[in-house]
């Protein structure tokens, strides 16, 4: 009879230390999970509106309309709409994004900012170019590996002013 006991009780021992184990396997997974996570899988896993606080301390919201490396582009306002790219560096907080993520496809994963803003520029529309010092309005009309041209009126025709992709705090277009 004490065999048994001892073989149950080690049994029971052995059996605790095993779920135990696997309790701290599952825990550093989640862990692992959620390190693994980045900004733009949980962006575009984010079916609502979202309110984006920019480095200005203003606040952009809408519902996500694309995302890329680097950016989100947000359809902002109402009644009517306009979208609004805000490049990633620019944001300081994030409300209303989803807790799941979608990790971004090899196509997503190579729409960079810079394609962003050739794309605007390529469409050739009006934008509002909202820098950390001035509001620009304009058209893009060239975009670099690091800075936009934004043509803005001038007394004497159109003028290029320069503006670092570091210094962007969104680009909304106007029409």
């Amino acid at each position: 009879m004490r065999w048994d006991d001892l073989f149950a009780d080690l049994d029971a021992r052995l059996a605790h230390a095993q779920r135990l184990e696997r309790e701290a396997e599952v825990a550093d997974r989640r862990v692992r999970d959620v390190a693994s996570v980045d900004l733009l899988g949980r962006l575009l896993a984010t079916d609502g509106e979202l309110s984006v606080q920019l480095a200005d301390g203003g606040w952009v919201a809408g519902p996500v309309r694309a995302a890329g490396p680097g950016w989100v582009l947000l359809a902002a306002g109402a009644p009517a709409p306009r979208q609004v790219l805000v490049p990633t560096a620019a944001v300081c907080a994030v409300r209303g994004l989803a807790r799941r993520s979608s990790p971004p496809g090899p196509v997503v994963a190579r729409r960079t900012l810079v394609l962003a803003l050739r794309a605007l520029a390529g469409a050739d529309v009006g934008v509002l170019v909202r820098t950390r010092a001035a509001d620009l309005r304009g058209r893009l009309s060239r975009v670099g590996a690091d800075h936009v041209d934004v043509a803005v009126p001038a007394e004497r025709g159109v003028e290029a002013v320069t503006v670092p992709h570091a210094s962007l705090l969104s680009v909304t277009e106007l029409g």
